[in-house]
């Protein structure tokens, strides 16, 4: 008797597996092998991204010749037809997907999000051009730009530009053997899909937070909903709201395509399925002819290579990034996404969506979320794609056969149920979503618990200001400080993210942990003393503090005190309630706002290049406040904003969600910062200044800007839960 060896007995298993029962191990193995190693899965994170790669390879060159084939094999009578009637269905269908794209959001429960500076708030949105989009001067530039759009579009003409030459087939044969090339490519490629998203699932499942994992949970929720109600509500009611056919009868006929589609996870393979089950439908009517027949034989494989209903679902993820980044996508920016989607949907959405995400300013890293989403949103993506393909096949052999039936009253009663269905599926999923979900807020709490990097502990933090050494300011200010052994550095407790006490009641932030390292290059112990901004020329020149950092280079300082070289440079920006980041996106809405209050931090000399520049021309009263504090707590609701550096607005909105800072574009004003030092400070100004060169070649500057300013290493995550760790004991 011979036993085969367990790992032999299970490669013919595996082997005459289906490729989707395939990926579904696939997958499964790879969220235990991330639970099991947790971070340590991370290192298959170039395999996913060889995976994903090599999908996107593959898609712009065949996007090219199938369009191509596709309408230069036409005829013209062909093509005409094809445009008169598969146009205008592809217009209605894309108008409802649209609407449903739309409307679906607001199943998104509500998350109050804010993160740290980043620098894309200052960097200039792509602008949308729909020249730049949609035409192109260089096709070639446009392929190595990922420019889909313009690549359709080109394509598209290339391949009307065929219909009617004699020797087209001269070019389509070579065409349509490159494409069979593509495809056994693709093909390659998608029977590697187990081991891609065997990794892609380890990467997720060991590296990705909670948290995450459960909001992805939203976006998949949100899709299979949206998807039931296209595929067995508004795309069957489309067909019976004007022609003879009942809903039963529609759904009756699909019944068998969807599951399989649905199952197979590919609507390719049902095409011949579709075709078949419209003609019966039509037979059983007494309504197949050559015209119906032809249409249906015509019109299901043709617009299988166009944006349908299903494809375009997948829009969906770009919302739900905007939601889960904190900055839900405003409702005039829909507008924008579907008129470049569509056309960036001729080709996959591996191509389209990295290309959205860029236009709309949101990060690449986002797009990584999305692939491991699509073994699910895959399935429904097919199934809408079936019935997306049916509804085709029967209203277009409804315009061909003459048997549309316009009646006001049963076109409304459709419509009335398409809205009364989707109220009901939106209301239904945020209930369910805002039950099951936690969008509970944290971040207030991680700004508060920042802590220094390098801790002085001979390092003096007074409290309370006192009055000035007598004699004091007789001595030269180096002086002064080598007889003290001590830098005194002035400081505003109120100041995030550059001076503030945190939980544990430690004075730190980016300009106290610099002003510390200034000290001890000085050989000499940190000194802090609580000031007022309005007073800093007169303790800097009393001698009360020898340095005072986080001063804005203007002219409100020049005749006061002096500056030393900038050390940062920040950006102006507005602060105001998250709803109303738009209306404060551009300097062209500044200038032509009316009625506006805003709030300006100490004098309004201060900032006067900002106001002048952001409301030049402007109908705005400017209100002097202190600090930005009273603000924040709501304690001016008549201002509309406050106007102050994006890099402290970033810091205070962690501690108040309900605020968001916007930096008008174009060309934001800019802050530079430095030490103040008393009007004459003698040799101390060279060494603040040489200090603050080397500072910055150090890469010390640099280092905490990253942890104070941009907040790197300061949510510090908890070890991913795994088996190995926590459950076998063992160390990573």
């Amino acid at each position: 008797m011979s036993l085969n060896p367990p790992a032999a007995s299970l490669i013919p298993r595996w082997s005459g597996m289906s490729l989707s029962a395939r990926i579904m191990w696939g997958l499964a193995l790879g969220l235990f092998t991330g639970l099991f190693l947790g971070e340590p899965a991370g290192l298959l994170q170039p395999i996913a991204d060889i995976y994903i790669r090599l999908m996107q390879m593959t898609v712009l060159p065949y996007l090219v010749t199938s369009l191509v084939i596709a309408f230069g094999q036409l005829s013209s009578q062909e093509a005409k037809r094809l445009a008169l009637r598969g146009g205008g269905l592809l217009l209605l269908i894309w108008l409802f997907t649209g609407a449903v794209i739309v409307v679906m959001p607001l199943a998104f429960p509500d998350l109050e999000s804010a993160s740290f500076f980043s620098r894309a708030l200052v960097e200039p949105r792509q602008p949308f051009s729909f020249t730049d989009i949609y035409f192109t001067a260089n096709p070639f530039e446009s392929l190595s730009r990922n420019v889909v759009p313009a690549v359709v579009l080109f394509s598209c003409i290339t391949g009307i530009g065929l219909i009617g030459l004699k020797d087209k087939e001269q070019l389509l044969a070579p065409l349509r053997t490159w494409n069979e090339a593509i495809v056994r490519i693709t093909r390659w490629v998608v029977y590697q899909t187990p081991i891609g998203v065997f990794a892609i699932g380890a990467v997720a499942a060991g590296t990705m937070q909670p948290d995450t994992l459960s909001r992805l949970e939203v976006y998949i929720a949100v899709f299979a909903a949206a998807a039931l109600l296209l595929a067995f509500w508004i795309l069957p009611l489309l067909v019976t709201a004007v022609t003879p056919f009942r809903y039963r009868e529609v759904t009756d006929i699909a019944r068998a395509a969807l599951l399989t589609a649905f199952v197979a996870n590919s609507a390719f393979i049902v095409l011949p399925i579709l075709i078949e089950r419209s003609k019966e439908l039509l037979a059983s009517r007494n309504l197949l002819d050559d015209s119906t027949e032809s249409a249906t034989e015509v019109l299901i494989p043709i617009m299988f290579n166009f944006p349908n209903a299903g494809k375009l679902l997948t829009l969906l993820f770009i919302p739900f990034a905007a939601w889960l980044n904190g900055a839900p996508l405003p409702a005039g920016d829909y507008a924008q996404l579907m008129a470049t989607g569509i056309p960036s949907y001729f080709a996959k959405a591996q191509v389209a969506l990295p290309y959205l995400l860029d236009l709309f300013g949101m990060p690449q890293d986002l797009f990584g979320l999305y692939i491991p989403t699509t073994v699910i949103t895959g399935k429904f993506d097919s199934l809408v794609t079936a019935m997306n393909l049916l509804v085709f096949a029967l209203l277009g052999a409804a315009a061909t056969g003459g048997f549309l039936v316009f009646q006001r009253d049963r076109i409304l009663r459709a419509l009335l149920a398409i809205l009364g269905g989707t109220a009901v599926v939106v209301i239904l999923v945020r209930l369910v979503l805002a039950l099951v979900i936690d969008t509970s807020y944290s971040m207030d709490d991680a700004v508060r618990e920042m802590h220094k990097l390098n801790l002085a502990p001979d390092t003096i933090v007074h409290h309370k200001r006192f009055p000035p050494d007598k004699g004091s300011e007789a001595v030269a200010p180096l002086e002064r400080i080598r007889s003290r052994g001590s830098l005194r550095i002035g400081y505003d407790p109120n100041n995030l993210p550059m001076s503030f006490f945190n939980t544990s009641g430690e004075l730190v932030g980016f300009d106290v942990e610099l002003a510390e390292k200034l000290a001890a290059a000085m050989n000499v112990r940190a000194e802090f003393v609580p000031i007022e901004w309005r007073e800093v020329p007169y303790v800097l020149a009393n001698g009360v503090v020898d340095v005072m950092p986080g001063m804005w280079y203007r002219p409100y300082w020049f005749s006061s005190l002096r500056l030393s070289r900038p050390y940062f440079t920040g950006t102006m920006g507005i602060v105001v309630r998250d709803e109303r980041r738009h209306d404060f996106d551009s300097v062209e809405k500044l200038r032509a706002s009316h009625g506006l209050r805003i709030g300006v931090p100490l004098d309004q000399s201060q900032i006067s290049t900002s106001m002048d520049y952001y409301f030049d021309g402007s109908d705005v009263e400017f209100v002097v406040l202190d600090s930005s504090r009273p603000f924040f707590e709501g304690l001016h609701p008549e201002l509309d904003g406050f106007l102050m550096p994006a890099e402290h607005a970033s810091a205070w909105s962690l501690l108040y969600p309900q605020y968001t800072v916007v930096v008008p574009q174009p060309h934001p004003v800019e802050v530079p910062t430095a030490f103040g030092l008393a009007r004459n400070p003698g040799e101390l100004g060279d060494v603040v200044n040489e200090w603050v060169l080397f500072a910055d070649n150090a890469g010390i500057i640099q280092r905490s800007y990253d942890y104070w300013i941009l907040g790197q290493g300061a949510t510090v995550a908890k070890p991913r839960w795994s088996i190995m760790r926590n459950v076998l004991g063992w160390t990573d």
